[in-house]
């Protein structure tokens, strides 16, 4: 039986890994070019379309950016013109710094170069297919430099319904982090002197700053700008006479960050919300991932909303003290394993069809919340003796509330997964953006991480029953006091199916908004501190943190304090605006708290347990 099982798991998830995955490729000596289209078919009423175009550049041989600086010539991408299609937005991977002899300095890329293209679409009606031909055209330089191009043709179905690219929802968070950081800074001209005004910790954090302007020089016996710091706010940058740009746009290089620089009115996102894009992901490998997914997986044994699973196998270890049992170990954690996979698979599967789902995805569905509340009432009848059914019946739920078994286990992350634990949404958020091996292998190691306590017990129960006292009558009584959490998990789940049905949001004292980008953005706007609160009815860890830290009288006088902007995203039902919104924080679940101090810092992600003084000491720090 357990071999058929990991069979179909393993067919299942390599059936999903190597669902269709869509590129195009036009390998040359110097440059090689892979497009990777948004879609892999496309439907009449599509109105946009992204391609993920990857320059791979021969070892020992680099490309020039925007402004090659002293020598070079930029990389130009070129998109045929078409009346089906016409170009929205357009960005690409920053470059570094080079300076040859102390003389020469120049800005380029080396092995790799990312450009995310947007179109909007029309006219589709009477198309079988909808073609694009892209040409990128280069300086490549070693000991000596070569003019090339590399051409590229391809063509996207048309029919019914458009169908996404898994690969390209794989490869889009791989480009967006090699992007300049979005920064706004107010810009003024003055004869030959360009003065910035950014915000003092960017400057502090920057220790050699340098201001390149997207336009090249004129000349080339003119010198570089010269980048000073001003003030605690300000950067200088002294351009030779006639040599300065017509506008401010440019990017400022800092040692591990690259920022865009536009003027605040005229800033140009990379991407709808790009206001809070984050920064790139810190450099951190796959096994310090793997290892906080484990950690995590431990932790999660903790939260409130496992306490009900917690409560059914001390009852059944109260009960059933009498040997090990390595087996029942085993079958306990393959169930974990294996409930962990299928529902890591039936995400990845969603990711790759372009639906935006999270962890605990199955909660959103007021019909689970019922087969979920109907099933704990069982439970709750059993444990205090009124279940009113046949002897077998009644076994069986007596078996699925407590018994050292494959189905206890799978049933255990069933009702875990609304919560997330301390390092669990760093570690899926990761997980999102990883190709499928990376992606399930940080899933099985939070599996164990939490079938492990419990495993351990099942195996060695004489070292763990040495705290219990000799069995009695106590264990009735344990049994009768353990049926308290799961009617307390009953009204839980009516409550939140009442708050998914319902119409009207529930009063607070604290006001919150309802979260969007413009309401985020017309905050900033106003240079006003704001907190987002990700949150669902059915994330117990949520009610938690409202009702200990976030309705208290102390937070709501700091918020009027600090005149905070109070925003509240509610993933209670589906939401696909919330689901995309998290992946920008580089999160698929929730709880997630945002807090951004002003218009032009970063912002910052906040503790998943709060407390009244974390929220104090978020809101008091500079």
């Amino acid at each position: 039986m357990l071999k058929k099982l990991f069979l179909t798991l393993f067919f299942i998830t390599a059936f999903i890994t190597n669902a269709n995955a869509l590129s195009f490729t036009k390998k040359q000596d110097l440059v090689s070019l892979t497009v990777t289209p948004e879609y892999k078919t496309l439907s009449p009423n599509t109105k946009t379309i992204s391609f993920i175009i990857k320059a791979d550049i021969k070892p020992n041989w680099h490309l020039y950016w925007d402004n090659p600086g002293d020598t070079g010539d930029p990389v130009v991408l070129t998109f045929y013109d078409s009346p089906h299609y016409q170009e929205r937005a357009s960005h690409h991977s920053a470059p570094t710094k080079s300076v040859f002899e102390e003389i020469i300095t120049s800005y380029i890329y080396k092995k790799e170069l990312y450009f995310l293209v947007t179109f909007s679409l029309k006219d589709l009606q009477n198309l079988d297919r909808l073609p694009f031909e892209i040409i990128l055209t280069y300086t490549a330089c070693n000991e000596s430099c070569l003019p090339g191009s590399t051409r590229l043709s391809l063509a996207l179905p048309i029919k019914e319904n458009q169908e996404i690219n898994p690969t390209f929802v794989t490869l889009a968070p791989i480009a967006k982090n090699t992007f300049p950081e979005q920064l706004y800074a107010a810009a003024s001209l003055n004869n030959d002197l360009m003065e910035l005004k950014l915000d003092e910790q960017i400057i502090k954090n920057c220790k050699e700053p340098e201001f390149v302007s997207l336009h090249p020089k004129k000349s080339v016996l003119s010198n570089l700008p010269e980048t000073t710091v001003a003030a605690k706010n300000q950067l200088n940058v002294n351009f030779d006479k006639d040599e300065l740009p017509p506008d401010s746009k440019g990017i400022l290089l800092c040692p591990g960050h690259v920022y865009y620089l536009t003027p605040n009115e005229e800033a140009q996102p990379f991407s709808a919300a790009s206001h809070h894009a984050p920064s790139p992901a810190p450099d951190k490998t796959f096994y310090y991932y793997l290892f906080t997914a484990f950690l995590a997986g431990l932790i999660l044994n903790l939260m409130p909303c496992v306490l009900p699973v917690l409560g059914l196998k001390a009852l059944y270890l109260a009960n059933h003290n009498d040997k090990a049992s390595s087996l029942s170990a085993l079958l306990y954690t393959l169930g974990v394993l294996s409930s962990f996979l299928t529902l890591s698979a039936i995400l990845y599967y969603l990711r790759q069809k372009g639906l935006e789902q999270g962890w605990g995805f199955q909660l959103q569905s007021p019909i689970f919340n019922a087969i979920l509340l109907l099933l704990f009432f069982l439970i709750f009848l059993n444990l205090i003796d009124k279940l009113p059914l046949p002897d077998c019946l009644a076994n069986k739920l007596n078996r699925l509330s407590g018994n050292k078994s494959f189905l206890t286990g799978f049933f255990a992350v069933l009702v875990a997964c609304p919560c997330t634990g301390p390092f669990m949404g760093a570690a899926v958020g990761y997980a999102i953006t990883m190709p499928a091996p990376i992606y399930f292998g940080i899933f099985i190691s939070l599996s164990l991480g939490y079938a492990l306590p419990y495993a351990l017990v099942e195996s060695f129960p004489s070292f763990f029953l040495k705290f219990l006292p000799k069995p009695g009558r106590w264990m009735l009584t344990l049994k009768h006091f353990l049926a308290i959490p799961i009617a307390l998990t009953c009204f839980w789940l009516g409550w939140v199916i009442f708050n998914q049905l319902s119409l009207n949001s529930p009063k607070t004292e604290i006001t919150w908004q309802p979260y969007s980008e413009q309401t985020l953005k017309n905050a900033l706007k106003q240079n006003k501190p704001v907190l987002i609160n990700f949150t669902a009815k059915w994330c117990l860890v949520c009610l938690l943190n409202d009702k200990t830290a976030l309705s208290t009288k102390a937070f709501k006088e700091m918020a009027q304090k600090h005149n905070l902007t109070l925003l509240k995203a509610d993933w209670t039902n589906r939401n696909p605006d919330i689901a995309a919104t998290l992946k920008t924080y580089n999160r698929n679940s929730i709880p997630l708290y945002v807090y951004y101090p002003k218009a032009n810092a970063p912002y910052k992600i906040l503790p998943q347990i709060l407390t009244v003084d974390i929220l104090k000491q978020t809101l008091e720090t500079p």
